[in-house]
């Protein structure tokens, strides 16, 4: 996998020298495609956010605010995490029934990235959830550019596909859930109309 970051229609992304390893039935085509948690392992569902950078939000808006500082958490600290995580989702019985668009999907659906930070000397750490990403095949480099973990994926009003999760680590407990569409958090970030046109079809979404 190339690590270098390279520009594409206003967003960040990494360029892929080989197709993700851990996805399952994933093939390129010469339109952009949908890349859903459901198709891979869960072994490739964690993202861990390990370096010391600002991480944004499409529309450039960081995720740390001023008075939260950056935190590379160790992997015993991430493992943690994780685990907190899977019980949480356990003990709510999340999407149980499936029908219900006030809770989330089971945490096997979305994809997860991890962000620590400390915030008045208390360590808690940010987990964005998300249940698809849209990768596009490039013939001039073999590749396939995908977003950077540097940029948070998620849509305004998305429902239950994209999330927001807080874990205070010294209490070892979620703190905060939220989705998309009840998160003032979240805005449309700066995709491509054809981006935006696979990645959420049942909306119109003006471009600026």
């Amino acid at each position: 996998m190339v690590s270098n970051l390279i520009k594409h229609s206003g967003r960040i992304f990494i360029c892929m020298c080989l197709l993700l390893s851990c996805g399952e039935g994933h093939k390129t085509s010469k339109d952009i495609q949908i890349v859903w948690a459901t198709d891979y392992t869960e072994d490739g569902l964690d993202f861990l956010c390990n370096k010391d950078t600002i991480y944004i939000y499409p529309n450039n808006i960081p995720v740390l605010k001023e008075s939260m500082r950056f935190y590379a958490l160790s992997d015993q600290e991430f493992s943690l995490a994780k685990d907190i995580l899977n019980n949480y989702f356990i003990n709510y019985s999340y999407d149980i029934d499936g029908n219900t668009n006030e809770q989330p999907f089971r945490l096997r659906k979305y994809f997860r990235q991890y962000l620590g930070y400390i915030k008045k000397d208390s360590l808690y750490v940010h987990v964005n959830l998300y249940t698809h990403f849209p990768t596009i095949p490039d013939p001039e480099c073999l590749c396939t550019i995908v977003p950077s973990q540097r940029i948070f994926i998620y849509e305004g009003n998305g429902g239950r596909n994209y999330g927001t999760i807080v874990i205070n680590m010294r209490k070892k407990k979620v703190e905060y859930l939220k989705l998309s569409d009840t998160d003032s958090n979240y805005t449309i970030g700066h995709y491509t109309e054809k981006e935006l046109k696979v990645l959420f079809p049942d909306r119109l979404i003006d471009q600026e």
